[in-house]
């Protein structure tokens, strides 16, 4: 695991990178086609694995990066969006991109886009760029997180070995459907001919559209609680796993990641790695044992300080937000939301939680305004800072060890809370 440097200043090579989510989201396979294309194809260079879903994709593949680095190999992380900084999303071993290949790479798939007939997206750029990096760095295999949905996925040029889809649930319902068959469908895009496909998902409609496109695909489904099931004990920040399948056993096994949902990821993580043992003969179950046991995830379920007590979670719909609050009694929430999301689904989860509640904001266009997260809410049921890190220095006071202080609701609030609370308040830096 290694630590990763608190954000860097824009060069003009960043700041070209950040001017392109001017272009917003653009669902389809044209442009990475045409940056990888240029760029001699580089995401064939080495074995992948495509991991998908609505939760808890990102710690499915830091589990199995932990399991595959525990072994000896060279493992390249590709997962979106970072907390901090962009180099995050460019991981091997748990270290993120120098800062000169990540210049040079900038530099090169600009000069790409500059003669392509459409700009690539910001997400599209830092896929080409994962990409061509583990090319260059010649990993032994690349993790390979969707973005979002599947089907159009700049992720979903890619040739696995095995795919994952971990759930489904209402997320990102403007670009990929309001219901959860539209939703699986989507996501089933990532399945290929003749690759298996790992799941967690329980719901029949979402499953009956991954069997049916894994049946057009001669995809086998390896599928939770029919050929392969597991169990969580211990409280949340002290479980202890146990799996189970045909092949292997896994009895006891302490997880690294906090929380109940991170069962499900972890099995699915072990799966995967039972996929892969053919074609990484050195993975053994003492790795993947390993693996589980020290994989570092930051701001899932993460305790950042002791005293009082500063958990930060990046859970960011409702379903996230229910699961994250079935693991508390009592505590401070410090409260903010991007406008895409369901925050009025996300605060009826918390706030029967919620000792007390602090709405704010974080810095960026996608921030929902303060004011719009009250608008529902009873007057003094909840205080409110405009500025994120207000809202933090407010919950501290409000917090104690017995109700400790929960910041929730968005990725890139976790992001910046991680941060403010690294500068201010000497938290430890983010470890991969």
């Amino acid at each position: 695991m290694n630590t990763v440097p608190t954000a860097r200043s824009r060069t003009p090579l960043r700041q070209y990178l950040f001017d392109l989510t001017l272009h917003g989201i653009k669902l389809g396979l044209d442009n990475i086609q045409a940056l990888v294309r240029a760029a001699d194809d580089p995401h064939l260079a080495y074995p992948t694995v495509h991991v998908g879903g609505t939760n808890g994709k990102g710690s499915v593949v830091a589990m199995l990066a932990a399991m595959l680095s525990a072994a000896g190999y060279r493992v390249g992380r590709f997962t979106s969006p970072h907390l901090i900084d962009v180099s995050e999303r460019f991981l091997i071993n748990g270290e993120a991109i120098p800062e000169s290949a990540l210049e040079e790479n900038i530099q090169f798939f600009r000069e790409i886009a500059e003669g392509m007939a459409q700009c690539p997206t910001f997400f599209e750029m830092n896929t080409a760029i994962a990409f061509r990096y583990f090319a260059q760095e010649k990993v032994d295999i690349a993790l390979i997180e969707v973005g979002m949905g599947g089907r159009f996925d700049s992720t979903n040029v890619v040739q696995p070995l095995v795919t994952a889809i971990t759930n489904i649930d209402l997320d990102h319902t403007a670009f990929l459907g309001d219901t959860i068959k539209a939703i699986a469908t989507e996501k089933a895009g990532i399945i290929k001919q003749g690759v298996p496909l790992v799941t967690t998902e329980t719901q029949s409609e979402a499953l009956g559209v991954f069997h049916l496109r894994a049946a057009e695909a001669d995809a086998p489904v390896l599928q939770v609680m029919k050929d392969f099931d597991f169990r969580l004990e211990g409280a949340p920040w002290e479980q202890r796993l146990t799996y189970v399948s045909a092949e292997r056993s896994l009895v006891d096994v302490p997880l690294g990641l906090a929380g109940s949902c991170q069962g499900a990821n972890a099995a699915v993580a072990v799966a995967l790695a039972g996929e892969l043992v053919s074609a990484f003969p050195e993975l053994t179950q003492e790795h993947m044992e390993t693996g589980l046991a020290k994989v570092a995830w930051p701001c899932r379920l993460e305790k950042v300080l002791d005293d009082p007590p500063v958990i930060i979670d990046v859970a960011h719909n409702r379903a996230g937000t229910e699961r994250l609050a079935e693991l508390f009694d009592e505590c401070v929430v410090v409260f903010a939301a991007s406008s895409d999301k369901d925050a009025e689904g996300m605060l009826a989860a918390l706030r029967p939680k919620a000792r007390h509640l602090i709405l704010t904001q974080f810095e960026g266009k996608r921030a929902t305004p303060v004011e719009e997260l009250a608008t529902d809410l009873e007057p003094g049921s909840y205080h409110r800072d405009e500025r994120l890190g207000d809202a933090i220095l407010r919950g501290l006071a409000l917090a104690s060890a017995e109700c400790p202080l929960l910041i929730t609701g968005s990725i890139y609030a976790a992001g910046e809370a991680r941060q403010y609370l690294i500068e201010e308040h000497g938290a430890t830096p983010l470890t991969f």
